[in-house]
């Protein structure tokens, strides 16, 4: 089994945390734009697969399928979200203006006008005088709401992404053949088939 900072969950995190890095930076997503990234991410998958090497675990196998599941599973799942969340941006998240000045003064002056009204209006229980003056100072912080909600939906989405790795890294190690791990090892291949008893006598 590899060191959990090899495991696939730990190498997607990583992976993501660097597409992130370079995401604001992409005003259109292109197929040349996800190739950069699948090269980027190849050249750090090169650099951890020496890594592990250096420690005595040589696994050809295994990096065979990180990669695989990084090309049908991180890629196209990140591509696909990155391409939605550009989109978004470039529409300012759908507030009003990209809450520039003019419309945060505009969103003060009418969470002021709906505070007269909230305490004025009988059947609705607000009886705060303040509380006008509390909604004038709070309407220009409405852009920054709808950012910080944004912000937080897709922090939510890339750790979705992170714990589908996790289980399909799960998969991975439980359902490997044993010749594989033997090999990683780098263990004699009669030792590591050979019975526990076998193996005791052999020692």
């Amino acid at each position: 089994m590899v060191p959990e900072k090899y495991r696939l969950a730990a190498v997607g995190r990583f992976l993501l945390e660097q597409f992130e890095l370079r995401r604001p930076g992409i005003r259109e997503w292109s197929p040349r734009a996800e190739a950069s990234l699948r090269q980027e991410a190849e050249s750090e998958l090169q650099l951890m697969e020496k890594q592990l090497r250096e420690l005595g675990m040589e696994d050809l196998h295994y990096w065979q399928r990180v990669r695989r599941a990084l090309d049908e599973i991180l890629l196209p799942r990140y591509a696909a979200m990155a391409r939605a969340e550009i989109d978004l941006a470039k529409r300012h998240y759908g507030i009003w203006r990209g809450g520039d000045l003019v419309a945060r003064a505009t969103f003060a002056l009418a969470g002021f006008i709906l505070g007269i009204i909230c305490v004025e209006v009988p059947y609705i229980p607000i009886q705060a005088k303040w509380f006008p003056a509390l909604l004038l100072v709070l309407g220009p912080l409405f852009p920054d709401g709808v950012m910080w909600l944004h912000r937080r939906r897709w922090r939510k989405q890339l750790e979705a992404l992170v714990g589908d790795l996790h289980r399909a890294s799960e998969t991975l190690e439980t359902y490997r053949p044993l010749s594989e791990l033997t090999h990683a090892l780098e263990l004699p291949s009669g030792l590591a088939e050979a019975p526990p008893t076998a193996a005791r006598e052999r020692g």
